[in-house]
């Protein structure tokens, strides 16, 4: 797991993943600790997918994730 190198990097990456429809909603954001994240929010998904969290907020540190 690799974190964001600078809050830049962390908004690049939300504004890439909503422009090819990743993600529904995200921007970069620093938490109280000072860890840079991306906050997003999935496209909803079936009742029966419940390992998505779709349509709810979700913090992001790791560079990688998708």
């Amino acid at each position: 797991m690799a974190a964001f190198a600078t809050f830049t990097a962390a908004e690049q990456r939300a504004y890439a993943k909503v422009l090819d429809k990743t993600w529904v909603n995200a921007h970069a954001a620093r938490a109280v600790d000072g860890t840079l994240a991306v906050r997003v929010q999935r496209f909803m998904s079936s009742v029966s997918d419940l390992t998505r969290a779709a349509g709810a907020w979700v913090e992001i540190t790791d560079d990688a994730t998708v």
